[in-house]
């Protein structure tokens, strides 16, 4: 509640006309950060005074320190006001530009940094950062409006962590302000406030990249409440979808049973000494994407949902090894073929599918109301 009481009180600190929204957005949220550089060639201000140049701030026990340029703390929390881009980066960290204040703390031993960032410059960050492979505009006015939608609806999935999202695909993929494309500022700015409601409440906007010929119904994902706009939906005329533009639509991987058996110990799916012998889909989604595995070793049948399998390979063995839960499974000697397509959940909106009806002629709107059916667009 804490980060919706701030929120409120940013908004009412300027007159109703001037006020913009501000969201809180956690920065290297995948990363592990004990210290982190920071460099700007226009004045900006930390700790009550005007600085440039190079600085460092880094945990200090439970405060946090800053050296360099400026020299600052050990305190609680330590916060740039940047009128001017700062760039941030350091071992193992992306170099990335942000402005707005930007707050940083010590949390179990590591930096905790926030920034707080005008609602439309960070949707303009997560369109560059979401649909950098895509090149229509009408696209990315979709992926505006969609993204938009989603950070409104889920401003308190971090709420008990001090802010609103997380900077990975986890929540919305944000870069910062550094790199902003063009394209995504004017989308940004074409559909400013545009969001999408269905019956009165935002809507829940999932996107995805690649569906590879048919979006998938949410529930056959994930355990949660059905929505009737998250449904199973052609992407185009049967043959052709909107998607098959993407670069590898399709994809094949050879899983041998050796590398199985270790991502499947280290997943905990099976025991220490079981080992994987065969694997095969027991449940299909609505559209045609695995739902449920079986996963076969030399004494028993564990069950195993696509979605878990998905993302437990993802994460142990790089997200281009498994790239969708729809594919069909071939078992070798000591192997097993997933022959697949899409990239991605499946759920929502096709990121793919949208450049290819862009391409076609669609706007935006039309985009939207295909992979939202019975949405409306509103304003927030």
């Amino acid at each position: 509640m804490r980060v919706l009481t701030l929120l409120l009180v940013l908004a009412c600190a300027a007159p109703a006309a001037a006020a913009e929204k501000q969201v809180l957005i956690r920065l290297f949220s995948l990363h592990k950060v004990s210290a982190v550089n920071l460099e700007t060639t226009a004045p900006v201000r930390a700790a009550g005074a005007q600085f440039s140049g190079k600085a460092r701030i880094a945990v200090k026990g439970q405060l946090v320190v800053m050296t360099g340029a400026l020299q600052a703390g050990p305190a609680k929390s330590i916060t740039v006001h940047a009128s001017a881009p700062v760039r941030l980066s350091g071992p193992g960290l992306p170099r990335r530009s942000y402005t707005g204040d930007i707050v940083f703390t010590s949390a179990r031993k590591q930096l905790k940094i926030v920034n707080s960032v005008p609602l439309e410059d960070y949707i303009a960050g997560v369109v560059t950062g979401e649909a950098s492979d895509l090149s229509q505009p009408e696209a990315y006015k979709a992926q505006a409006v969609a993204a938009r939608t989603y950070v409104l609806k889920h401003l308190r999935i971090h709420a008990g962590e001090g802010y609103n999202l997380c900077d990975s695909t986890h929540c919305q993929l944000y870069t910062g302000q550094g790199a902003v494309s063009a394209k995504a500022l004017a989308a940004a700015r074409a559909t400013r406030n545009e969001v999408l409601y269905y019956k009165g409440e935002l809507a829940a906007t999932f996107y995805h990249s690649i569906c590879g010929g048919r979006t998938e119904r949410m529930t056959d994902v994930w355990p949660f409440e059905a929505k009737p706009y998250l449904i199973s939906v052609r992407d185009g005329p049967p043959g052709h979808p909107y998607c098959s533009i993407a670069p590898n639509f399709r994809w094949k991987t050879k899983i041998y049973f050796s590398g199985l058996t270790r991502l499947a110990r280290r997943a905990g799916w099976i025991l220490p000494d079981e080992e994987a012998r065969g694997l095969k889909i027991s449940r299909w989604g609505a559209s045609g994407r695995a739902a449920e595995l079986e996963l076969r070793t030399q004494r028993r049948t564990v069950g195993l949902g696509a979605t878990e399998f998905y993302h437990g390979i993802g994460r142990r063995a790089g997200w281009n090894a498994v790239r969708s839960t729809f594919f069909r499974i071939l078992n070798g000697q000591d192997y097993v073929l997933l022959d697949g397509k899409g990239n991605g959940h499946g759920v929502g909106m096709c990121q793919w599918g949208a450049e290819g009806m862009a391409r076609k002629g669609f706007k935006y709107r039309d985009i939207l109301r295909h992979y939202y059916p019975g949405t409306e667009i509103g304003h927030d």
